[in-house]
């Protein structure tokens, strides 16, 4: 390995991990924007849904590294 992962992690995946709050926070905030403002429930519970996934996976491996 070229060393890119160290036991105390690394400020890299941390980056990450910190974007992939900030996006699924944007994507909760869009799906709400539509289901309230009628643009669309489908597309509104689609936001809804893939933010909630993307918070929960950028939590759980913040947990794990």
């Amino acid at each position: 390995m070229s060393g890119d992962r160290s036991i105390g992690g690394n400020g890299r995946y941390r980056v990450y991990q910190v974007v992939g709050l900030i996006l699924g926070a944007l994507f909760v905030a869009v799906g709400l924007a539509a289901i309230l403002g009628g643009g669309g429930p489908v597309i509104g519970v689609i936001g809804l849904v893939g933010g909630v996934a993307v918070i929960a996976v950028s939590i759980v491996m913040m947990v794990r590294s």
